[in-house]
């Protein structure tokens, strides 16, 4: 690819880009319909944020989450339905449930149960709109491979030992993460008179546990990504690393803009930047399955039921 298809691709991202940031924008006003119709409070943001300033950036992290969504899914060769589904899934466990988690410990926001629920629709037209913009090359939907395939690539023990090791492998790569930059960050969160937003009314008991849930839904948001991947290990570890990344820290970096840049938003961006690609590596490294296994096993038994069928035929 030169530089002028580059550009051409990188100006058609941007502007399906934009399309899916409209979408989650009506799915916005849609689950705040429903959630006003369930009578549930509405969600009570830090006093010094502005919506109007908000909702640019808002609709700018949109756009940088479909364009790196969309070109991973696209690889995946799932049909639309597929795509549709296991991107409502990762999207809204990563860049919606698991920041809300976040925020119930360290923000001073209230009633953050409301968005659990009208989140939803902003992460499904979302979705649908990326499955429905970026859809796989043609004929490739051939080469896509289901669950069993993964899973015959090992014996049940030896996977059963490797998805727990990742499921609880994150709680120890957050604490390490957070307790170094707590260096730079803690006195933004322990003088109420900075005006942030940012608290620590919790137990570090609470918290952990907290982080043993995230981590299970951190590991069931990238597992379609984990079973259907065709390359090698390392660009399943940078399309992991990137996912996460993206809906994780976005809201941080981009999106908190009442915070302090250098003080607080740039700090918790590395640490969200090395906690991403370190689950990633992890994730890679313990659940990977070489297309070339399932190659072989398929092939494999494909010649398995062609010698049953000959027998059959043969008596």
């Amino acid at each position: 690819m030169n530089w002028i298809q580059f550009l051409k691709r990188g100006g058609i991202n941007v502007l399906k880009g934009v399309a899916v940031a409209l979408a989650s924008v009506v799915g916005l006003v849609i689950g705040g319909i429903i959630t006003r119709t369930l009578n549930m409070p509405a969600p009570v943001l830090p006093a010094n944020v502005n919506l109007t300033a908000l909702m640019p950036l808002m609709i700018l992290s949109e756009i940088l989450i479909a364009i790196v969504l969309g070109e991973c899914f696209q690889r995946l060769y799932q049909k639309f339905w597929q795509r549709l589904l296991v991107l409502w899934l990762c999207n809204y466990l990563l860049y919606y449930l698991l920041n809300t988690l976040d925020a119930l410990f360290f923000t001073t926001m209230t009633n953050l149960g409301t968005g659990i629920v009208s989140n939803l629709f902003p992460a499904l037209f979302a979705s649908a709109t990326i499955a429905l913009l970026w859809k796989p090359g043609p004929g490739n939907l051939t080469d896509r491979r289901n669950m069993l395939d993964y899973f015959s690539t090992r014996k049940p023990g030896d996977w059963t030992w490797r998805f727990v090791l990742a499921w609880l492998i994150f709680p120890p790569i957050y604490y390490l993460a957070g307790r170094v930059v707590a260096l730079f960050t803690l006195r933004y969160y322990m003088d109420p008179s900075l005006n942030t937003g940012l608290t620590l009314n919790f137990t570090i008991e609470s918290l952990m546990a907290m982080q043993v849930l995230r981590g299970a839904l951190f590991l069931v948001a990238v597992l379609p990504i984990i079973f259907a991947h065709r390359g090698n290990r390392t660009t399943l570890w940078l399309w992991l690393g990137s996912v996460i990344f993206i809906q994780i820290a976005i809201q941080t970096i981009l999106q908190a803009y009442w915070l302090p840049l250098l003080a607080v938003r740039i700090p918790h961006g590395i640490e969200l930047l090395v906690d991403s690609f370190a689950q990633a590596y992890l994730y890679a490294l313990l659940l990977y399955a070489p297309p070339s296994a399932v190659s072989g096993l398929n092939a494999e038994r494909r010649s398995n039921v062609s010698a049953g069928r000959l027998i059959r035929d043969q008596q």
